[in-house]
C-alpha cells in the first residue's frame, strides 16, 4: 500500500504543490497559496459555492479539529460523463496561506488520507 509522487501539472493549477497517486487510482492533490481569507467559514461558503457551480453534490461539510488545527472538512460527490467519484477535502488557514488537502477517490481509502492531513505540519 504506496502512494507515488506524481508529476505536478503547473500549468492547470500553479498552486498544486504536490500530486500523489495511489495504486486503486485515488489521487491526492495538495494545494497552497496565500490568502487574507478572515475566517474558515467565509471560506467554507466560497468552497461549497464553487462546489455546487461544478455540478458536485455536498455530503458532508463541517468545521472541525484534525490534529490541533481548526479545518474545513467537505465531503462531495462529483458525476461527470467519464467518470463519478468521491471528493474529500480538508482546509487549514495558517499564516495568511490556504492549505488543500484533496482526496479524489472511486474507492474507500479515507483513513489512509485522513492519516497523511493528521501528520501535516507547517516547517519553519
Amino acid at each position: 500500500d504506496e502512494w507515488e509522487l506524481e508529476e505536478v501539472p503547473l500549468e492547470n493549477n500553479p498552486d498544486c504543490i504536490a500530486t500523489l497517486s495511489y495504486e486503486d487510482g485515488s489521487l491526492l492533490n495538495v494545494i497552497a497559496f496565500q490568502s487574507e481569507m478572515p475566517s474558515l467559514d467565509d471560506f467554507k461558503e466560497i468552497i461549497e459555492e464553487s462546489l455546487l457551480n461544478d455540478n458536485a453534490e455536498i455530503i458532508s461539510s463541517e468545521i472541525a479539529n484534525v490534529g490541533k488545527m481548526p479545518t474545513i472538512q467537505i465531503h462531495s460527490k462529483i458525476s461527470i460523463p467519464e467518470i463519478d467519484f468521491e471528493m474529500f477535502s480538508v482546509v487549514f488557514l495558517e499564516d495568511g496561506f490556504v492549505y488543500i488537502f484533496e482526496l479524489r477517490t472511486v474507492s474507500d481509502i479515507v483513513s489512509k488520507f485522513m492519516e497523511i492531513v493528521r501528520t501535516f505540519e507547517i516547517l519553519e
